[in-house]
């Protein structure tokens, strides 16, 4: 089964100014990834190289948050906490991959698709296992499998800025918990991942991010396991 680190999430109370500010800070910058489904929330996609990339996801509709069954998982964290990170995920190359996984994990795969609406209209369809919702507040990534990919959001141009960095894929990811916790539940060999442990409860807690110019950038947030 072939497995590939897909993309880091961090959520945010505010998508624009969440966005600007990470480019800014970082000199990394990002393209409009489009909305959910639902239209509720959006996010920003910043590419990082290597088939990788950071989403960005914050609250397009502020009506709809006011019913808690509308909220996204993760909008009570980030009243808490603040732009934070969201955890991390893995992508699969087929459907029966992503169903001997759910299998394993005693999981049942949703029929609906997490559904994003690209700016230009192309509906974005993907199936997890289990949910991000299940696994961020263990500390732990899940899989995605994209029913259609024409293009990897990491292979997309982002927005031009002055001072930007061109990034060159993720040097690591600092984690809290422990490693035989980690790769126990991904089922693969220590060391398969750019995982940095730390002694903190499990989460995502920072990302280091390789230049062209052999540089290193480094993004830090509270984790959303912190709530």
């Amino acid at each position: 089964m072939a497995t590939h680190l897909d993309h880091v999430s961090i959520s945010s109370p505010n998508l624009f100014y969440g966005a600007h500010r990470l480019r800014l800070e970082s000199t990394l910058s990002f393209y409009d990834g489009g909305h959910f489904l639902n239209g509720d929330h959006a996010n920003r996609v910043f590419p990082l190289g290597a088939n990788t990339y950071l989403e960005l996801n914050g609250i397009v509709n502020a009506d709809a948050v006011r019913d808690p069954k509308n909220r996204p998982w993760w909008y009570d964290k980030v009243q808490t906490l603040g732009e934070c990170f969201t955890g991390f995920a893995l992508r699969v190359d087929t459907r029966d991959e992503l169903e001997a996984i759910a299998k394993k994990k005693g999981y049942t795969i949703a029929q609906a698709p997490t559904t994003r609406i690209w700016p230009n209209g192309y509906a974005l369809k993907a199936f997890a296992a289990p949910s991000a919702q299940l696994t961020v507040a263990k500390g732990l990534p899940n899989w995605f499998w994209f029913e259609d990919f024409p293009m990897h959001p990491s292979g997309q141009p982002p927005t031009t800025a002055p001072t930007i960095t061109r990034p060159d894929g993720i040097a690591w990811i600092e984690v809290g918990g422990t490693e035989k916790a980690m790769y126990d539940w991904l089922g693969m060999p220590a060391g398969s991942l750019p995982l940095k442990f730390t002694s903190r409860q499990p989460g995502v807690y920072a990302i280091g991010v390789k230049t062209m110019k052999g540089g290193e950038i480094v993004i830090r947030r509270p984790s959303a396991t912190e709530f």
